[in-house]
């Protein structure tokens, strides 16, 4: 869970995020100031449509990622128990050049 009440845009505090999928799971790393969230996600079914609805795996987050392009996507994460409370909404990129890692 997120430990403030106050939403990131209040505070001024920006969120990053690092992303990294591949066929056995998907890892996701947030940061927001001081508060730092690694997350394992769980495909619960097949996907059929460019909407996409992933579990974490140990923790009390659910995210909804909606395809946009090849290389990038707009992502939704808030915790199941607290629909209030969000983690991240917006665009992912994919880094490009020389030290690209996602």
């Amino acid at each position: 869970m997120i430990p403030s009440t106050i939403q990131p845009y209040e505070t001024g505090d920006e969120t990053t995020v690092t992303w990294k999928a591949n066929p056995k799971e998907i890892k996701s790393y947030f940061k927001r100031g001081k508060s730092e969230f690694s997350l394992i996600w769980l495909l619960e079914s097949d996907v059929l449509c460019d909407r996409i609805k992933l579990i974490a795996k140990d923790a009390d987050w659910e995210c909804e990622i909606q395809a946009m392009t090849k290389d990038r996507f707009h992502l939704h994460v808030l915790p199941k128990s607290d629909k209030s409370k969000i983690l991240y909404s917006g665009v992912v990129a994919k880094k490009k050049g020389l030290f690209s890692f996602l």
